[in-house]
């Protein structure tokens, strides 16, 4: 029987990557680094609490642009978590760029982490969207993981219905229709063909594929979330994907009313989202950073 084992990894997507998803207007700069400076903080309380280490998947222009989430991110390593490339500008589209623009985006945010301490060995693309060109620029940094897939057709599923969605009320998605490949393929880790890149792919649990992400696990309607939870205890070895939203503060953080509105985690109180992502980490035992996986390859 395989030897049981969680990982932990929450992409620190700012504000405004959600008015981007949601074809909102951009946000006010009251709101521009809320994820790093308010929502970081409650992750590293509850990880601390429960002694669990977890990977930090950072944007480069968010940490250039907030000293006082640089101040954060550096306590995170002090505490023995790990950060993690999640590109410089995130833009939803990276896998389209030139080999050339996409390296040098990739590179400016390694330096970035780098000149707070961190050594990256491991990426995550922006909305999860990568190919085989994408990869190899990663590859090209001398990283040793990516961790870009989600294998769930549900979640794709889910992600179209929403652009729709945003059509239909006259907002257009910054989000890719495209790149179905990115929702399909294994669920267990494996090497990435023609790089030296690990693939630890985010959890996608029973027949129907449920994301192990923290918006299905903290919040939305019951079925899928027991299911999700029920699934994810019970397996052997799991990755659960959060971001640092899913910690924000619904009515004392900084966020538009329209963006309380739409973003699903965010009409379930703060209080029960911590509550229900402690109860299924002291469930699980604790949980490590992704790097783990790889070392002990």
């Amino acid at each position: 029987m395989s030897r049981r084992r969680t990982l932990v990894s929450v992409d620190l997507d700012g504000i405004g990557c959600y008015h981007a998803i949601h074809g909102l207007p951009p946000p006010s700069p009251g709101e521009a680094g809320m994820v790093l400076e308010r929502c970081l903080p409650r992750f590293l309380a509850l990880f601390d609490e429960l002694d669990v280490r977890a990977t930090f998947f950072v944007i480069g222009h968010e940490l250039e642009a907030s000293p006082q989430g640089a101040a954060v991110l550096r306590a995170a390593l002090a505490a023995g978590h790990e950060l993690g490339n999640h590109s410089h500008a995130h833009a939803y589209d990276l896998s389209r760029w030139s080999a050339h623009a996409q390296l040098e985006d990739l590179a400016r945010c390694d330096a970035a982490l780098r000149a707070i301490g961190a050594d990256p060995i491991g990426f995550r693309a922006p909305g999860y969207s990568h190919d085989a060109r994408l990869l190899a620029s990663v590859d090209a940094l001398g990283y040793r993981y990516d961790t870009s897939a989600l294998p769930s057709p549900t979640y794709y599923l889910a992600k179209l219905g929403a652009m729709a969605l945003h059509a239909l009320a006259g907002r257009r998605s910054h989000s890719l229709a495209r790149g179905a490949g990115s929702f399909l393929g294994p669920r267990e880790d494996h090497d990435i063909a023609g790089t030296a890149l690990r693939e630890l792919p985010i959890s996608a649990m029973g027949p129907l594929r449920l994301p192990l992400v923290g918006t299905f696990l903290l919040a939305g309607p019951r079925w899928p979330r027991q299911t999700l939870r029920e699934a994810s205890l019970a397996s052997a070895r799991v990755h659960l994907e959060l971001h640092g939203l899913d910690l924000a503060d619904e009515r004392d953080d900084a966020l538009s009313p329209t963006l309380r509105r739409v973003q699903p985690e965010l009409r379930t109180p703060l209080a029960i989202r911590r509550e229900r992502l402690a109860s299924w980490l002291r469930a699980r035992g604790g949980a490590v950073a992704l790097r783990d996986a790889i070392e002990r390859v």
